[in-house]
């Protein structure tokens, strides 16, 4: 599984009949590198050939389905079905093929599991589409409107772990000017991808950047330094700074001990007594010492040490306890909104007509 996007791989379904591709001797759609047709290559084995000048490979499923798999891009897709357009075929998204076979729900959890950019998330979805259908059928044979409520509570319980299996955990840093945060995500995410420069407040604007902790994907935001005493430009972005770090999934205060503590570090610490805190530079002498809060990890932003540790305990704060692997996961907003209604009801047949609006039954 790839995501969109030129280095991602696409995959094109012809279903009938697949010699359309073999064109005539002067103008093939597809050349096959070893020089056959389309019919003459073996079923099952993959067959590497150029469309135009697209690299791309096929592979005969069977005698009238054929996939081509090409590079992700809307220049290279977009080229092929035109051709395949203007050669007689009717071209259908994979959403309408898939609904034509199986319905809304499946759609619903094909699509879901698209929007995977982990191979640990991915798992987690394409496992939900063997578990989730017969978890949910399962309740329209419980009588008990409180055994009901109760298993029902329980799905509920991980909505927030299901959608962040196709969003990444929003990780948003804070702490004054200069003491590190720009420098600290580089290092977390492995690229130079905020603004480094020793003067306070350079940061006015939030700066993200994805990466994935122990294969669960994470978002960084850089915010401003925020600090009481600030300029009206530099004060806009610091306002910004504490909306973040209200919405975010896992708060990570900075501090720099190799300065004094501050009336602006002590307002922070207090403001937000549930976050991660870092004592960071912790490669200088320590001008904190005893004032350093027992539970604040040290690390060094240039250096690295002390990352692996921080990067232990943000997964372990956005991801307390993981699911089983038979727990049934909401990935969808209609399912969440179902299931909640479900839980609301009072009687048995309310809560059944909800489970069954799930799988799109009447």
């Amino acid at each position: 599984m790839t995501p969109a996007g030129r280095g991602a791989v696409a995959t094109i379904a012809l279903i009938g009949d697949c010699a359309i591709v073999d064109g005539n001797c002067d103008a093939r759609l597809f050349k096959a590198a070893n020089g056959r047709k389309i019919g003459e290559q073996e079923i099952n084995r993959t067959c590497f050939g150029t469309w135009d000048t697209e690299d791309i490979v096929v592979c005969r499923v069977d005698t009238n389905w054929l996939e081509i798999h090409c590079h992700g891009g809307d220049a290279a897709v977009s080229r092929i079905l035109s051709d395949l357009e203007s050669a007689g075929c009717q071209i259908v998204s994979w959403q309408e093929a898939l609904g034509e076979q199986g319905g809304a729900f499946e759609v619903e959890m094909a699509e879901a599991i698209t929007k995977a950019t982990t191979r640990r998330t991915a798992g987690y979805l394409i496992r939900q589409k063997t578990t989730f259908e017969p978890a949910i059928k399962r309740l329209l044979d419980v009588e008990d409107t409180d055994k009901l409520h109760a298993e029902i509570a329980e799905t509920l319980k991980w909505v927030k772990f299901a959608r962040h299996l196709t969003q990444p955990w929003q990780i948003v840093l804070a702490g004054r000017p200069n003491v590190g945060k720009s420098s600290l995500i580089n290092q977390l995410v492995g690229f130079e991808r905020a603004i480094v420069f020793d003067e306070p407040g350079t940061t006015r604007d939030v700066v993200s950047a994805e990466t994935a902790l122990d294969g669960w994907p994470v978002c960084f935001s850089d915010t401003a330094g925020i600090r009481d005493s600030a300029a009206e430009l530099e004060a806009t972005g610091i306002e910004l700074a504490r909306d973040r770090l209200t919405a975010a999934d896992c708060q990570v205060l900075v501090l720099d001990v190799s300065e004094s503590p501050t009336a602006d570090d002590d307002l922070l610490l207090s403001s937000y007594p549930e976050s991660l805190v870092v004592a960071n530079k912790d490669d200088l002498p320590d001008q904190w010492k005893d004032h350093v809060p027992q539970n604040a990890i040290r690390v060094s932003a240039v250096n690295g040490t002390g990352i692996n540790q921080l990067v232990a305990a943000i997964v372990s704060k956005i991801i307390p306890e993981l699911p089983s692997k038979d727990q049934p996961l909401p990935l969808v907003a209609r399912h969440i909104r179902c299931l909640e209604g479900a839980q609301t009801a009072s009687s048995k047949a309310e809560i059944h007509r909800s489970i069954r609006q799930i799988l799109s039954l009447t």
